[in-house]
């Protein structure tokens, strides 16, 4: 019992230096870390902690419209001592970028001084390091030399299966111009430095480890670790008064060929459904708008800000999300906390959330026929729609964020 008690204190005394010089959802894991006492720092690039004064006080005086612009950038849960924020090579990145310069080369550029700005002593006083891709290949060599344990978090599927699927939806949908960058070889070389040095590949679906596999990573070394959604903010509406308006259907994304916009054009034009709604929501550029075509019940809303978003899902009854390609897709869990059924692609995190026909529909990436058929199921079987809400949320709340957290530190646990 006493040697049992010493390797379980041993492991909770372990710190974990979490890396990412975006954010997207790396504040969710430093918050987790946080509350099972494990982080040591968190380094990033532009992010404040709202246990600052400073933070307050930016709150306090800024704008209106400035305060929502860095809303997302204000975590909660993280205090100072644990935040490490380099905003200075975000900002010069962005500005590079906005003057014309790649936004491959400028972010690889970016996530190389990124990894040599972090010091040795932060190396030396975790016990492990989490790093995220394209941006950590340094540091696992670095992780390596020290004798350290490196678990590299996949946000996407790999760089090559990525490019392969972008070629195949440009000739699908060439009118749209999707743009296929081809990844840089000393990109490529950096992402194989990341993979062969990790101690494992965390991926947050089985598709992204299905790409990693099929380019001779050892199915062993991967582990799916889905997401999370904070189940206070989505949730289904609060009354209970059965929908007196048609069915609404919801497209929340960046609106591209990639995430199955003009599919869905392509069945809401074929299926000219009487009593219902389509409202596409999501950044678009000008020639993608000039695409879509003028169709009853079709709205187009554009970018909403994040912090309306969960307002806009208790609005809609279903999220169609036909991608070719995504690391996870995070508005799939949003959507199903929110109480709606979700139709999406084998091609996302769907297989690994949801139950086909249960919470949702899973059809055939680009299967125009599938998705038709399931928008038709929905819009027709109100009863049909109601249950599968209701198993909506229930599904969610088996992937909050604690329970992300938790699947972490079993992976650490396992692995160091």
């Amino acid at each position: 019992m006493k040697i049992i008690a010493a390797v379980e204190l041993a492991f909770v005394s372990q710190k974990i230096l979490l890396t990412n010089p975006g954010l997207q959802y790396a504040h969710q894991l430093a918050k987790q870390l946080v509350r099972q006492d494990s982080l040591y720092e968190f380094w990033t690039g532009f992010a404040l902690s709202a246990d600052n004064w400073y933070t307050q006080a930016l709150q306090d005086y800024l704008p209106a419209r400035w305060r929502k612009k860095i809303a997302n950038r204000i975590l909660t849960g993280i205090g100072a001592r644990h935040l490490r924020s380099t905003p200075a090579i975000e900002w010069k990145a962005l500005k590079r970028i906005n003057q014309g310069g790649s936004p491959q080369k400028v972010f690889h550029e970016r996530n190389r001084i990124f990894q040599e700005k972090i010091p040795d002593a932060s190396l030396r006083k975790s016990s492990a390091l989490i790093g995220f891709d394209t941006a950590s290949w340094l540091l696992a060599e670095r992780a390596g030399k020290l004798d350290k344990p490196f678990f590299l978090d996949q946000s996407i599927s790999h760089p090559l299966a990525n490019q392969k699927i972008m070629r195949g939806v440009a000739e699908r949908f060439p009118d749209w111009g999707e743009t296929i960058e081809e990844r840089l070889p000393q990109v490529l070389a950096c992402e194989h430095q990341e993979y062969q040095l990790a101690t494992r590949i965390v991926a947050a679906s089985s598709f992204t480890k299905k790409t990693l596999m099929a380019h001779g990573i050892d199915a062993d070394k991967i582990i799916i670790n889905p997401y999370g959604v904070d189940l206070q903010t989505f949730h289904p509406p609060e009354s209970s008064t059965p929908r007196k308006r048609s069915v609404r259907f919801l497209f929340l994304g960046l609106i591209s060929a990639r995430k199955g916009v003009p599919l869905i054009l392509e069945a809401w034009r074929k299926l000219a459904l009487k009593d219902a709604e389509l409202w596409l929501v999501g950044s678009l550029t000008e020639s993608a708008r000039a695409l879509i075509p003028e169709l009853p019940g079709l709205k187009v809303m554009g970018k909403v800000h994040r912090q309306d978003l969960p307002d806009l899902l208790r609005q809609c009854d279903v999220l169609a999300f036909p991608s070719y390609c995504e690391g996870f897709g995070l508005v799939l869990l949003e959507a199903l906390a929110s109480g709606m059924p979700v139709i999406t692609t084998d091609a996302t995190a769907g297989p690994d959330l949801i139950q086909d026909g249960v919470e949702g529909h899973l059809i055939p990436t680009g299967d125009l026929d599938a998705l038709c058929a399931a928008m038709q199921a929905l819009a027709q079987e109100p009863d049909k729609l109601e249950r599968m809400g209701r198993a909506a949320r229930r599904c969610a709340e088996r992937f909050s964020w604690e329970a992300y957290g938790d699947r972490w530190q079993q992976i650490l646990r396992d692995n160091t």
